[in-house]
């Protein structure tokens, strides 16, 4: 009787379970993929698709570096920028081989698991329909697409992000979390090696975990809270030793020292909010944090670690919000808007490819204009169940509050998708529901709600692509190609859409004097002379000046 009962059971388990085609995570991970390799096969020969751009420059720098060098790369020093890509790339190049098709084939393959976590957590916080909109989002959005095929890592942050927030809310109906709640750990401590921002986040998550657990006891609230802490401290542990054998005066910090660096970089008397930096801060993310640190160590008068240097300009910072309160609250509330605004903020990256990388031959892939009032929208719709499961509104609002407190950038503000995108799915979902069942006032007023959310979006906030940083980026990568005659002509395009541009003389003048042009190296140093404020570095010019001019013969430099 036993076996009867056990095998009708076995027959039941089995008619019960889907055969795999039937799930709908398959046929959403196919339909990414299949995209993300049409996106491949139609770049794949594309001079700018193959070609590293700024930071994936710097990036796949460091990773030869790590590759000739080994782990602690002590030639590195203590890192400005986030470390975890470079080691990525040292470790695939081992394995697959040092090629950006072969690279970016991982991370599109990676990629397409990503609709299927957005499936998963908005079926389980909403409901299947809303999350079968949420997953289309997620395989036509162009902005991952776009990162996925960049050396830049910030995919991973969004796909660790997306990991954690579903490994956090299954947890809250496990009978024996603590096993979720280590995995959520561990998947935000490797988006935190990307990018540390994340760590914001941990409040709400150790919230969350109070409020879902606060019935079941004491001891099941600090087993996960504990682990969930031990899990997001494992990626780290690796960074932190590496950079307390390199530099002992670094002591137990994060991955990097550059916090207080990016605080100031979003608020001080000439921030816009957006990544521009001081008058001092020559451009590109190669001079970037030496500047600062010079600055630094001339307004102290002594020589300071990436530590200190780091503590220096928080303090700066702090400074500026105590005395200009009124400036700097009307700048914060300027972030909010370009945080949600359709345009991409300004990036090291040139819109123009931006737009060209996230469409497929002249089909647009959805944007962040599209997505940000649909998620807005159904943010507003999920009111009401915010009151028991609020962990996706918290992580939204974190980086909203990121962005806000440093500065808005097209990099910094991706991850939130990984929140807003199940919002957007609900959101679609209730309007074909309506639409569906013919209950049109409901459908209207969800129009009604959404006009303000895209008009919000569509604020005239941030500006046309900038074409004379566009034209030095150029100018940057070709002399990079070894292509001079390209990045002379770059430059001196730059110059011409902003006369006051003064990265772009600085590098012409570099890139002459390499050559053998002392006539144009002269006046571009003449030029830079007139727009430099910095007297150290100004004294550096016009000794170079004078040296020209000797060489030369002549008493004053030409004119173009």
């Amino acid at each position: 009787m036993s076996r009867k009962k056990s095998k009708s059971q076995a027959q039941s388990a089995q008619e019960t379970v889907p055969a795999p085609w039937r799930r709908p995570e398959i046929w959403i991970f196919l339909a990414a993929l299949g995209l993300r390799m049409g996106h491949l096969l139609a770049f794949r020969e594309d001079f700018w698709f193959r070609t590293p751009l700024l930071d994936d420059n710097i990036f796949e720098s460091w990773a030869g570096v790590i590759d000739r060098e080994g782990w602690l790369a002590r030639s590195l020093g203590i890192f400005n920028l986030n470390p975890a890509y470079p080691y990525f790339l040292a470790l695939i190049g081992k394995v697959m081989g040092r090629d950006i098709i072969r690279v970016v084939v991982f991370q599109h393959v990676l990629g397409a698991l990503a609709p299927v976590l957005v499936y998963r957590l908005t079926a389980r916080l909403f409901d299947k329909k809303s999350g079968l909109w949420a997953a289309a989002i997620g395989v036509f959005y162009g902005p991952a697409v776009f990162y996925e095929s960049r050396f830049l890592g910030e995919f991973f942050i969004f796909f660790f992000n997306l990991a954690a927030l579903c490994l956090l809310v299954r947890a809250s109906g496990d009978e024996r979390p603590a096993l979720r709640w280590a995995l959520g750990g561990f998947c935000l401590g490797l988006s935190t090696i990307f990018r540390p921002t994340v760590l914001a986040f941990l409040p709400a998550a150790l919230a969350w975990a109070f409020w879902t657990l606060r019935s079941r006891g004491i001891k099941r609230l600090a087993l996960a809270a504990a682990v969930f802490v031990l899990g997001l401290w494992l990626p780290l542990f690796p960074f932190q030793l590496r950079n307390r054998i390199v530099d002992p005066k670094n002591g137990w910090g994060l991955t990097t020292a550059s916090g207080g660096v990016n605080l100031y970089i979003g608020n001080n008397p000439e921030a816009n909010g957006l990544n521009d930096t001081p008058s001092f801060v020559r451009y590109g993310p190669g001079h970037e944090y030496e500047d600062f640190k010079e600055e630094a160590q001339r307004r102290v008068g002594k020589t300071l670690s990436p530590k200190e240097v780091s503590r220096f300009w928080t303090r700066e910072t702090l400074r500026w919000f105590q005395n200009r309160p009124a400036d700097a609250l009307r700048l914060l509330f300027k972030k909010m808007g370009y945080f949600w605004n359709y345009r991409e903020a300004p990036d090291n990256f040139f819109p123009s490819l931006f737009d060209k990388f996230t469409r497929i031959g002249r089909a647009p892939l959805l944007s962040w204009g599209m997505v940000a009032p649909l998620g807005m929208l159904g943010l507003l719709l999920s009111w009401r169940k915010a009151k028991t499961e609020w962990l996706l509104q918290a992580y939204v609002l974190t980086y909203l509050g990121v962005n806000v407190l440093f500065y808005v950038l097209s990099r910094y503000r991706f991850p939130v998708v990984a929140g807003l995108i199940p919002f957007a799915g609900l959101a679609l979902a209730r309007f074909y529901e309506n639409v569906h069942a013919r209950r049109l006032a409901k459908a209207a007023g969800l129009l009604f709600l959404l006009l303000p959310c895209w008009g919000l979006t569509r604020m005239p906030l941030i500006g046309e692509e900038d074409m004379a940083v566009t034209h030095y980026s150029f100018g940057v990568i070709f002399a990079n190609q070894g292509w001079k005659d390209k990045a002379a002509e770059e430059y001196r395009a730059s110059i011409r859409a902003d006369p006051a541009y003064k990265a772009s003389y600085l590098n012409l003048a570099v890139l002459q004097a390499g050559r053998n042009e002392p006539e144009e190296t002269l006046w571009a140093l003449e030029h830079l002379a007139q727009l430099e404020k910095n007297p150290r570095q100004l004294e550096n010019i016009r000794r170079n000046i004078d040296i020209l001019k000797r060489g030369l013969g002549k008493t004053a430099g030409p004119s173009r």
